[in-house]
């Protein structure tokens, strides 16, 4: 046998020990993707059914809340309401879809819910604050969307809504919305700019009571 072709047998030999090292690797790493991922949707399932009921008992989706938290610069505590869809880079917070947000206001007995039912996801969720820094500003009110569940989320339509931070004054702000650009407090309004059948729509608001003050639709000039 030739030097050439003792060296092209050794590095075949090689070859195949790296493959099989690469090989061995991948399908340990994808049994350990798996094995966490069931013992997280474990974990969920476990939870879901031991905490609060939120949900018919009836049906075979898992829900469950997240953990409440303040609304900044109120008493307000509020908790979204995930739905687990089993994937874990699904839109929404956490590993689930979040499908209405619960409001519980110290000194009343009962927590409100923002929608009326569990069948709709919240895809965008941005409070307005008070302040420069939207982190530590006091929340004004908040804006959502609401789609219904879709193959395709990020194109599809759904609900604009606007409201208080105890969620008493809930304004339907408009319908066949598909995406938020901007929510902030400007002077003295409450503006909000999204897209609604392929157009810029911009709305202002008075920050006290939430009723709309004026709205308007944006020509976009084609570029030349």
């Amino acid at each position: 046998m030739s030097k050439l072709q003792k060296f092209l047998d050794h590095l075949w030999r090689v070859d195949v020990i790296l493959i099989l090292i690469v090989t061995g690797a991948i399908v340990f790493g994808i049994a350990a993707f798996l094995l966490v991922e069931f013992k997280e949707s474990s974990a969920r399932n476990r939870a879901a059914d031991a905490g609060i009921h939120v949900a018919n008992p009836n049906e075979n989706a898992k829900f469950f809340l997240e953990n409440a938290s303040l609304v900044a610069g109120t008493n307000v505590m509020r908790a979204n309401l995930l739905r687990d869809s089993g994937n874990k880079f699904s839109s929404g917070s956490g590993s689930g879809e979040t499908r209405n947000i619960l409001f519980i206001v110290p000194g009343e007995k009962t927590a409100r819910w923002l929608l009326p039912d569990n069948n709709h996801i919240i895809t965008e969720n941005s409070d307005i604050t008070d302040g420069k820094d939207p982190e530590k500003g006091r929340v004004i009110a908040t804006v959502v969307l609401v789609k219904s569940p879709a193959d395709d989320l990020e194109n599809a339509t759904g609900q604009l809504l606007l409201f208080d931070p105890p969620g008493k004054k809930i304004l339907e702000v408009a319908d066949n919305v598909r995406q938020i650009h901007v929510a902030a407090l400007n002077g003295t309004e409450l503006t909000i700019l999204y897209e609604r059948d392929r157009r810029l729509v911009f709305a202002a608001f008075d920050p006290q009571t939430i009723v709309k003050k004026r709205e308007e639709q944006i020509e976009v000039p084609l570029v030349k």
